[in-house]
């Protein structure tokens, strides 16, 4: 691919991407203003999470599938489309149900374009396609920021809603509308049916258990671990871990370049088991609690590229729709992940963290073993 074709695509993956995080991230700021507007519980508000993971479970499938006969250019569009609009039609919600449903769609956009953006980096990108996949996925701490200073300008949570939409809209569409078509047209006509049979069968099976406990791993630490650090008078963690995971988004990736997929994958789910088994035993030492909370952080980094992974193992007339396939269990069981480890904790969300970071690493580690390194593009 040449250059300039690259260059344009490479910003039409990173535009539409950090957008649709800024636009998924933005109730995050808003859950205190909407408990009070609404009367209820922010547990209640907070719902809202699997409704939107759920959203994108779907989401993703359709889209993908569709950007398989369609295009990724396409596809995009519609899904940058969507996610703003909701996100519009969200600031005008006059009932938390309103807001429940709006956020569905949020979350089918949102998902949907991410699911897109990873068959888009292997075929656009002839190298480093690791690298420039932990780039987009650690965007989502860069969105956090972005939306944490724009409640800082605009407090009111229909106004959040609407100004959060329309940035999106106003942006998102150019760049979406800029991309170079990668599908190719002999491709256009796809067998979803092929990603369960023959080779594609064991594929499919541990790629979807790998995401899935990658999922229980990452969304704990980015949801429920920050408002732990807080009640444990560690509030000042937040942000060297969000610098932490950022990093670890941007060296895992490079590292799978270099290392393989497979094999990076192992050696961080190694430091995730010892992280999340240090954290369950050991998090009463501040010390601990650290440098397990560090460990954890620099673990989820194995997130960053998972979606290109996914995406080097099948072909091009099936990519969009494996990839969002594979990630349908992940976004599903996700959405509640916080839940499980609360669940699990036993009155300590720190302890939960641990002990289902642990676990998942594991899971990790043994279905990353057993599956072969996938032929780069």
């Amino acid at each position: 691919m040449i250059d300039g074709k690259r260059t344009t695509n490479a910003v039409g993956i990173l535009v539409p991407f950090t957008l649709s995080a800024y636009t998924i991230l933005s109730i995050s700021m808003v859950l205190k203003e909407l408990a009070l507007a609404f009367n209820t519980p922010i547990s209640v508000v907070s719902l809202v999470f699997p409704i939107d993971f759920i959203g994108g479970a779907i989401g993703g499938v359709v889209i993908g599938r569709l950007a398989d006969r369609f295009g990724r250019k396409m596809l995009t569009t519609v899904s940058v489309i969507i996610f703003s609009a909701s996100a519009i039609i969200a600031s005008f919600s006059r009932s938390l149900i309103d807001i429940y449903i709006a956020w569905f769609f949020v979350g089918f956009g949102v998902n949907a374009e991410n699911g897109v953006a990873y068959p888009l980096i292997v075929e656009s990108l002839s190298s480093q396609t690791g690298l420039f996949g932990g780039l987009v996925q650690g965007l989502y701490y860069v969105a956090f920021g972005i939306d944490s200073l724009t409640y800082v300008f605009i407090h009111s949570w229909k106004s959040v809603f609407l100004f959060v939409g329309v940035l999106s809209l106003v942006l998102g569409l150019p760049s979406s509308l800029a991309i170079k078509e990668t599908l190719k047209p002999k491709e256009k006509k796809s067998g979803i049916r092929s990603i369960f049979k023959g080779e594609y069968a064991k594929k499919t099976l541990l790629l979807s258990i790998i995401i899935t406990a990658s999922f229980m791993l990452v969304v704990p630490l980015l949801s429920i671990a920050p408002a732990a650090l807080g009640s444990a008078n560690k509030s000042w963690l937040v942000t060297i871990m969000s610098v932490v995971g950022f990093a670890s988004f941007l060296f895992s990736g490079y590292a799978s370049d270099i290392l393989g997929r497979k094999r990076t994958t192992v050696i961080l789910s190694s430091i995730g088991i010892v992280g999340g088994l240090s954290l369950a035993l050991l998090h009463y030492a501040e010390i601990s609690l650290i440098i397990s909370m560090l460990l954890l952080y620099v673990s989820s980094g194995l997130f960053a590229y998972e979606g290109v992974w996914i995406s080097e193992n099948y072909s091009g007339d099936v990519r969009a729709s494996a990839s969002n396939i594979v990630f349908l269990f992940g976004r599903l069981i996700g959405g509640f992940s916080p839940s499980i480890a609360i669940l699990i904790g036993a009155g300590s969300i720190i302890n939960g963290i641990g002990l289902l970071s642990f676990l998942s690493s594991l899971i990790i580690i043994f279905s990353s073993l057993c599956l072969k390194e996938a032929d780069r593009l």
